[in-house]
Parts: structure tokens; C-alpha cells; sequence
């Protein structure tokens, strides 16, 4: 197995970039690679790198501390961390994997997970370290840290490298999926999907066949997995990152397949079953370790999950852009045009600049902000790790609603949908989307079922829906009626009123047929209206770019050109595909291979790549530093 290395640089090197920014001693001025947890508006995070003003230099290190800062007004944006709002507790090593994890061996991918509930922050360990069932836990209430012993098997570590996290606070659950291969590839519970229930200190192993039902799924890793109240538990939505599953081209360096962003992968977590989604529209070029947020219109009925960033390794560069995939339409749209009219970083470094190692770094705020922490900054392949400068800041916020980069957190804040969104799906700032299914139809009516569900939301009823649990019998209910009119006796009153009840008939079957012809027409005049309420009306005044719909052409037309050279995604419609084995393909015209190995110094900063300057080649053995 090929050595994963921090890649090292020399203090002139990091200094040399121009206007040094302004900060106080012991402020934190650059970070990159950290986990991060919101837990009743307070900011958690531990793990990863720091470069720290001290005297006249800056200080680039790793940490035993957990960190926490509040979001509130004094909040910094666009700024440093000033050191006076940091609360710092210091992880003892008794605190055995909160402490390994502050301290990862070889590269910050192996830090694991920050989890939480809405008292508790768990450190679930990644990789690098002998397996074993003990998490970390810190109380938030009591201040008390504790070695967690899990029941159910040896989950922490092991091949939990470069893995997708999740947590759902308030049912105390929470979930690793993918990763990458250590100890040889010979660690049991690698690759699938674990489920820890922090409520009875317990491991479930999800993987399919073991826990879970549907597809079968590909091993991410360095993508996304974000938790959606959707079903009737909640959803786990996955995407992005590489896909080892599809093998290694030994064309292109031994570098593992990039995942397909147009495949989306969905779990719902009540019946324990996994789906693979086809989305449409502007989809990302396809990446890994980016920035995530997730939000939801004001009726519920549409989430928008937002991404950020990230690296893609086959165009040696990171990404500034922002997209949104809006559920339940599965559609992309690339919101990039907004989100760049004050990006500080562009306006900094143009558009070849970029930020990556976002995977866990970034929060949703409210649900109408994306709070970021940290990321390394990147003009095209060049890293400038560590480099306290004005130009980019350890603290950024997006406002969801805007899609404006903020120079302030905005505590009163709710989120509506933006247009740049609602002129794709329909609708308008509270919602009411008009595009509820995916342009390639669902995977499965069961998903489509699920989906539109939200957590603790109670199915709507009416006044003449029966109370019972039981469906009633159409057949019962006549029969019984008819029994009961052919009891009655007859009386001289039913026989005086025979022309009464027939008038009444005539009268009232006249009412129906008139009701039923208003009807008609309505649904005829509606019908044509509907036809062209499903396209979004351009309003010239908007100060946003208008984006419509894909057409259904285009739509099948991108998949196509995109399976022209990239492997098929594993899913329901393909069988699993031996490591090494499955189908190769031609790179796009635009490859652009990684530059050549940079050389370092003697100071050292954890590098959240070995492709960053000191990085070496990746190895179909070495897959942990796919992604930075």
C-alpha cells in the first residue's frame, strides 16, 4: 500500500503570498480539514489544521482541543477567529479516539466524524488504527468526557478513511457509509453502511444483506451524505465523491472513477432500504470533499441541498461554484452565476481559484444559512495551505435564500426559496413547486411514495375519512344499508309522499348533471392552462438569471454524453463490478493530468492530500487521497 504522506512545505513559501492578514495573538487565521457539529447555536469543531497567530509568524499545527464559538452577532465573518470568542477544551489522551482523532496518523481523512445529538458530541474514529467499539463522548451540558464501549462490534476505525458521515440530533442516530480500504482490505466492516444509536449505545450493521434492502450500492468516498426530514424517519441522501466500486484505469495513473453526480443515492432510514435516483439539469463536473447545506421551502414540499467547492482530481483544481439539487424534482442548478457577483474569494484570486477539504466542515444555520469553516485554498493545483492572509478568511457564510455571500451572520433569518431556484421548479418563496418528479421518472414508487413525506408531519385527512385503522367494505356498507330499508315497514305516510321523493329525485339528478358539465368544461379550460404552468414565467425585472427547465431532449442528451466516457454507476440496473474489472472508458477532452511531485522542506503542514505540493502519484492500493 502506497505511503500517505502530509505534504510539506517551508514557512517561506507560506508567507510569501501578499497582504498578510491583520490578527491578534493566538487569533486562528487559516484552517483546513476539520469536523464540525451544531448543537444549540454554538459551533463545535476539533480535528484538522491551524495556523495560529504567534509573536510576528503564524503557527501551523494540529491540535488536542475541541473548539467551540457561539452564532450570534459577534460571530466573524469573512475574518479571523479572534481567540477571545473561542472557547478551547483540551482532550486529554485518556479520551482515546477524540484524542487520536485531533492527531490522525499519515492524513486528517482518517479523523472520522464528529456526531451529535442535541446534548452530546460523539468521535467516531476513521482509519489508521487498530478497530475497536469505543467512541468518544463529550457531555455539553456537564463538561464531562467519556470512552463510549458500543455494543455490537468493532465499527471505529477500520476502513472508515475518506468515509460520508451523518447525524439526526434528534433521534440520536447516526451513520458511516463507504470509505476507503486499510489493514489490507481485510476489515469485515468496511464499505457499507453502519448505523450507531446513541440512545442505546448500540452499532447496527446496514450494509446489503446484513441490515438493509434495495440496490446494491457502489463504496463512495470523499461525497456527500446528508440527512432530509423525508419518509417517515427521516432520508439519507449520498452522492459525489469517487466511486470505487467501478474499478481502477490503469490508463489514467491507477486513479479510482469519479462518482456520478447525476446519480443520486437515497435511504430511508424506517425501512432500512437504499434507492439510486436519476437527477437531471445542470449538475456539478463531478468532484469530491465539498461543502453541503440543506433547506426546505416553507410548505415542505421541496428540499434544496446546497454544495460548495470541492476538488476535482482529474482537472487538478478546486471549485468556487455553488449548485443546488432541489427534491423532489431531482434537478441541478447551478447558481454560480449569482453566488460569484461577491464572492470575496474571486474577487481575490479570479475564477481558477478554489476551495476544497470542506467534507464535514460546513453547517446549516437555521436552515437559511450555510456557516463554513475553513477549506484549502487553491489557485488551479497550486496549494496555499496554512497562509494567514486578508484575502481568504477561515469563516464564511452563505445566505440560502439569496445565494449572497454575508459579512455578517444573520440571526433572525428564515429561508424562501430564491428565484434562481423557483423559476426551475415552479413556485414561489414558500414554495408551492410545480415539478415534483424527476425528469427519467422515479426509481421506485415506493420512493416516490416516501419522498413526499416529512418527519413528525401528520398525513393530511379530511371530515368523511373513517376513523377506523381499517378500511371499510364498500360491499358491507350497501348490503347493510339495503337490509335495513327492506326491514322497515312500509307506513301511509311513504305512500303519501311517493311524488314528493320523485320530484325530489328528478330534481336532483338535473343538479348532478348540470355540477358534472360545469365540471367538464373547468377541467378542459384548466387542462390547456395547466400545459403552460408548467413552464416558469421569465420575470425580466428579477435581478437574478433566469434558468429554465431542461428540455426532456437535453435532459437524456446530457446522460448520454456523460456514459459516453464515464462507467456506469452500480445500481438496480447493474450487478457489482470486481475491483479492477469493469469497464473502462476514454477520458474527456479536457483531462488535465496532475502536475508533477513538489518538493518540501522541514515544516510541516497536514496536507489535505498527497496531491497537494509534496504529494506523490495515487495507487489503485492508495485511494484514501483520491479526494483532498
Amino acid at each position: 500500500m502506497a505511503t500517505r504522506m502530509l505534504s510539506v512545505f517551508t514557512l517561506a513559501v507560506l508567507t510569501s503570498l501578499p497582504r498578510l492578514a491583520s490578527c491578534d495573538q493566538g487569533d486562528i487565521c487559516y484552517i483546513t480539514g476539520v469536523k464540525t457539529a451544531l448543537v444549540n447555536d454554538r459551533l463545535y469543531f476539533h480535528s484538522g489544521n491551524y495556523s495560529v497567530v504567534s509573536g510576528k509568524s503564524q503557527k501551523v499545527s494540529q491540535t488536542a482541543s475541541l473548539y467551540s464559538i457561539p452564532l450570534d452577532q459577534s460571530f466573524p465573518v469573512e475574518k479571523g477567529i479572534p481567540k477571545a470568542s473561542l472557547e478551547n477544551i483540551t482532550i486529554s489522551p485518556d479520551i482515546k479516539v477524540a484524542y487520536n482523532s485531533a492527531f490522525p496518523k499519515e492524513s486528517y481523512h482518517a479523523a472520522g466524524a464528529l456526531w451529535s445529538t442535541n446534548d452530546t458530541l460523539y468521535f467516531f474514529g476513521g482509519g489508521f488504527e487498530t478497530p475497536t467499539n469505543l467512541l468518544s463522548s463529550y457531555n455539553i451540558e456537564t463538561g464531562l468526557w467519556n470512552n463510549v464501549e458500543v455494543a455490537g462490534g468493532k465499527f471505529a476505525y477500520g476502513e472508515r478513511v475518506s468515509a460520508q458521515y451523518a447525524s439526526t440530533p434528534d433521534t440520536g442516530l447516526h451513520f458511516a457509509f463507504g470509505g476507503t480500504t486499510e489493514f489490507g482490505g481485510t476489515h469485515p466492516y468496511g464499505k457499507g453502511l453502519i448505523r450507531f444509536d446513541s440512545n442505546t449505545l448500540s452499532w447496527t450493521n446496514e450494509t446489503l444483506g446484513n441490515g438493509s434492502n434495495g440496490i446494491d450500492l457502489p463504496n463512495l468516498e470523499s461525497g456527500v451524505m446528508v440527512y432530509i426530514p423525508a419518509g417517515k424517519e427521516g432520508m439519507l441522501v449520498a452522492f459525489g465523491g469517487a466511486n470505487q466500486t467501478a474499478g481502477i484505469n490503469p490508463k489514467y495513473g491507477d486513479w479510482t472513477f469519479d462518482s456520478d453526480w447525476t446519480t443520486i443515492y437515497v435511504y430511508d432510514i424506517e425501512s432500512h432500504t437504499w434507492w439510486a435516483q436519476d437527477a437531471s439539469g445542470d449538475a456539478p463536473a463531478n468532484r469530491g470533499t465539498v461543502c453541503t447545506a440543506v433547506s426546505m421551502s416553507e410548505d415542505g414540499e421541496s428540499i434544496h441541498i446546497t454544495t460548495y467547492g470541492g476538488w476535482s482530481f482529474l482537472k487538478a483544481r478546486a471549485y468556487e461554484d455553488v449548485f443546488v439539487l432541489s427534491i423532489p424534482s431531482f434537478r441541478w442548478t447551478d447558481v454560480s452565476k449569482v453566488t460569484n457577483r461577491n464572492n470575496a474569494d474571486i474577487t481575490a484570486g479570479g475564477t481558477n481559484i478554489g476551495r476544497d477539504s470542506l467534507q464535514d466542515g460546513c453547517q446549516t444555520y437555521r436552515g437559511s444559512q450555510m456557516v463554513l469553516l475553513g477549506g484549502s485554498v487553491r489557485d488551479g493545483y497550486k496549494f496555499e495551505g496554512g497562509v494567514c492572509t486578508a484575502d481568504y478568511q477561515p469563516v464564511r457564510v452563505l445566505d440560502l435564500s439569496k445565494y449572497e455571500w454575508k459579512t455578517e451572520l444573520d440571526t433572525t433569518a428564515t429561508y424562501q426559496v430564491p428565484p434562481v431556484i423557483y423559476n426551475v421548479i415552479g413556485g414561489g418563496p414558500t414554495g408551492g413547486a410545480t415539478v415534483k418528479a424527476p425528469d427519467f421518472g422515479w426509481a421506485d414508487p415506493t420512493l416516490a411514495s416516501l419522498i413526499t413525506m416529512r418527519v413528525g408531519v401528520a398525513a393530511a385527512s379530511t371530515s368523511d375519512t373513517p376513523t377506523s385503522t381499517d378500511p371499510p367494505s364498500p360491499t358491507a356498507s350497501n348490503n347493510s344499508d339495503a337490509a335495513k330499508t327492506s326491514d322497515t315497514p312500509a307506513t301511509s305516510s311513504s305512500s303519501s309522499n311517493t311524488g314528493a321523493i320523485a320530484g325530489g329525485v328528478v330534481g336532483g339528478v338535473a343538479a348532478i348533471a348540470l355540477i358534472a358539465t360545469a365540471i367538464w368544461f373547468f377541467l378542459r379550460r384548466r387542462r390547456g392552462q395547466d400545459a403552460d404552468d408548467d413552464l416558469p414565467p421569465v420575470n425580466t425585472s428579477d435581478a437574478y438569471s433566469y434558468y429554465p427547465p431542461p428540455k426532456q431532449a437535453d435532459v437524456i442528451q446530457q446522460k448520454q454524453q456523460y456514459e459516453a466516457y464515464n462507467p456506469h454507476e452500480l445500481h438496480a440496473s447493474h450487478g457489482p463490478t470486481e475491483l479492477g474489472q469493469g469497464e473502462f472508458h476514454e477520458m474527456p477532452a479536457d483531462y488535465a493530468p496532475p502536475p508533477p511531485h513538489v518538493g518540501g522542506g522541514e515544516n510541516t503542514l497536514g496536507s489535505p492530500s498527497v496531491y497537494g505540493p509534496g504529494g506523490g502519484p495515487h495507487h489503485s492500493n492508495d485511494m484514501s487521497a483520491r479526494y483532498v
